[in-house]
């Protein structure tokens, strides 16, 4: 199983992963750091499963153009499937809003672009794991998860 965590800030990147390694069978985990790294790398390896930020660079640090893109997630997705790319996905945030939406308008706004592939919108806490327990539970209806136990 691959999956792809779309992600800049480096501990919340190595905890998604560590999770993801923990709680999934024979799972090959793979890092972008910006939009156009995950684009790229969704254009050359189909993943099972991505795990998006909502704010990510346009561009890998070390490029010369670092600038955020808000809603960079949901940006990302827009553009595999305008080029037929449909893969399952969660976002994963530590913002309790969507720029000005709520994130249960953002929750909707989804499930009606992506009915089959969205799987949800996990809020990320550095100090309270409970994001695992929802990104667990969201694994654990798309996927073979190891534990059951959430």
């Amino acid at each position: 199983m691959k999956v792809l965590v779309v992600e800049d800030d480096q501990l919340k990147m190595k905890d998604i992963q560590h999770f993801l390694k923990e709680e999934l069978d024979g799972v090959y985990v793979d890092c972008a750091e910006s939009y156009a790294a995950a684009v790229k790398m969704c254009y050359s390896v189909m993943y099972d499963f991505v795990v998006l930020d909502m704010n990510v660079p346009r561009y890998d640090k070390t490029d010369n153009d670092n600038s955020i893109i808000y809603n960079g997630g949901e940006m990302i997705v827009r553009e595999l499937v305008s080029e037929d790319i449909f893969v399952k996905f969660a976002f994963v945030s530590g913002y309790e809003t969507v720029g000005e939406e709520s994130i249960a308008s953002f929750d909707e706004r989804m499930k009606q672009y992506c009915p089959s592939t969205y799987c949800g919108f996990v809020f990320f806490e550095v100090n309270d794991d409970g994001w695992k327990q929802s990104l667990g539970s969201i694994l654990k209806k798309q996927l073979y998860v190891k534990h059951s136990d959430y």
